[in-house]
């Protein structure tokens, strides 16, 4: 089990104590891969016995084994800085693009130590099965969720990008039921009205989806499906959607082989209509 997956798993019973301390390891694993439990904990304003208990609480016997665990999924090599000064830093116009391109490549070789084909096979059977899909993106994860709308509506699927505005939001929820499937993102944060989807979901007996960054395991509460895999390859840089976004093209795929010759037909037929409509 990755070290993603055991956080998420105890999310749900962290102190508030322990919830900040998991935050600023997910934000700046640096900090506490090569420091002390009591740097940690003095770093965010909280006991070192808090962070002592909370490596317990995630199945270690020391923080010491903790602090090898994230030394081991999280640090290569990298300097402390800032996640945008850190990809700008010693870059220029000649070489940004080569280092860019050397992170997204680092963490798009990592994707299947976070999440395993089985998952994405599973989400896309879920998503060609549902009633209706539903799908959410707030910020920047708005473009994805345009993607895989647009996506599964040439499958033929009956879907809907859920509105931002929170009373837009709350009457197309009104009608959720059984074999509705809500698909959302969530990277830095969980988007705005998160609980209060997930609530609503599980009243209506809707099955939630959710593909983030590394902080997807802390949230709470916890979705049915959670895809969650590093945005870079160094956590320290610039954040950018190329491993989300692989990893909607992988369920996208995935989707089309579960039905290939209905998702064909559907192609074959949208090309009709789209010569029609021009």
């Amino acid at each position: 089990m990755s070290l993603i997956e055991k956080i998420s798993d105890q999310a749900p019973s962290l102190t508030p104590s322990e919830r900040r301390l998991v935050e600023t390891v997910i934000e700046s694993p640096t900090v506490a891969a090569l420091g002390t439990a009591g740097e940690l904990a003095k770093s965010v304003g909280v006991h070192e016995a808090t962070a002592s208990r909370l490596a317990r609480k995630l199945g270690f016997d020391s923080y010491s084994a903790f602090r090898e665990a994230l030394r081991e999924e999280f640090i290569a090599t990298r300097e402390t800085a800032t996640r945008f000064e850190k990809t700008m830093a010693g870059s220029s116009s000649d070489t940004i693009l080569g280092k860019l391109m050397q992170d997204e490549a680092r963490a798009l070789a990592r994707i299947e130590e976070f999440i395993s084909p089985e998952q994405i096979t599973t989400v896309a059977d879920l998503l060609m099965g549902a009633r209706r899909i539903f799908i959410y993106g707030y910020g920047n994860a708005e473009v994805l969720a345009l993607m895989m709308v647009k996506r599964f509506r040439r499958f033929g699927r009956d879907v809907h990008q859920l509105e931002t505005d929170p009373r837009g939001m709350a009457e197309q929820m009104l009608g959720l039921g059984q074999g509705d499937v809500i698909l959302s993102f969530a990277f830095r944060r969980p988007p705005r009205g998160y609980v209060a989807l997930i609530e609503t979901a599980r009243e209506a007996g809707a099955t939630t989806i959710m593909i983030s960054g590394q902080s997807g395991a802390l949230l709470a509460p916890r979705p049915d499906h959670l895809l969650a895999a590093p945005r870079s390859g160094d956590p320290d840089a610039f954040q950018t959607l190329t491993v989300p976004m692989t990893v909607c093209n992988a369920i996208v795929i995935a989707a089309g082989l579960t039905a290939k010759e209905e998702s064909l037909k559907k192609l074959e037929r949208l090309g009709q209509l789209i010569e029609r409509f021009e």
